[in-house]
């Protein structure tokens, strides 16, 4: 028959070895979610970043008083003011506006009320990248290069180009329109 000193003493060691096995894992999964937190906490203190959330998640209180992107600006330079701006616009027309600086135009979409839809629009042809002018008597978008068509929401009327001009983020905030030069998550079209 075993000795039961010994078999005490076997059980105690299997004992200790797993608690300290299980200590190690709570320490290393509370450590590495501790070390998790404060990288991204890190992360979105830069403004870079504060975009990207709020672009993502724009109620995130973090965001109340954070103004992204761009400011849109009217064709003569001037900063466009929402309450004087809005009163001028038609809906299913879409105005020019400038403000992000690597493109010369972009068209905001309006909708009935009249309102500024959360999307404008790149005017760049997705045949072959060139700037595709609005055409007001034909109520479209049309390519001066090989005759491609889009709609007032930039969707692909007549061909050759593949696909509806590119979109962008528009945010109308605080009597200000910004332009985020980054597709909505969701194309609403």
């Amino acid at each position: 028959m075993a000795n039961p000193s010994v078999r005490r003493s076997s059980s105690a060691l299997f004992s200790h070895r797993r608690r300290s096995l299980l200590r190690y894992l709570v320490g290393g999964g509370a450590g590495a979610i501790a070390l998790g937190l404060l990288r991204s906490q890190a992360a979105f203190s830069q403004g870079s970043n504060l975009e990207r959330l709020c672009s993502a998640y724009p109620l995130n209180s973090r965001c109340v008083d954070y103004l992204p992107g761009s400011r849109a600006l009217d064709l003569s330079g001037a900063a466009i003011a929402v309450d004087a701006y809005l009163p001028t616009l038609t809906p299913g027309t879409p105005a020019p506006v400038k403000g992000l600086p690597e493109t010369e135009l972009t068209y905001l979409v309006i909708e009935q009320g009249p309102e500024i839809a959360p999307y404008g629009i790149q005017p760049v042809c997705t045949h072959l990248g060139c700037t595709v002018p609005w055409n007001a008597e034909r109520n479209r978008f049309i390519c001066p290069c090989h005759g491609s068509q889009y709609d007032p929401e930039g969707r692909v009327v007549q061909g050759p180009a593949p696909r509806s001009l590119p979109l962008i983020t528009v945010v109308v905030k605080q009597n200000q329109i910004r332009l985020v030069d980054r597709a909505p998550a969701i194309d609403p079209r």
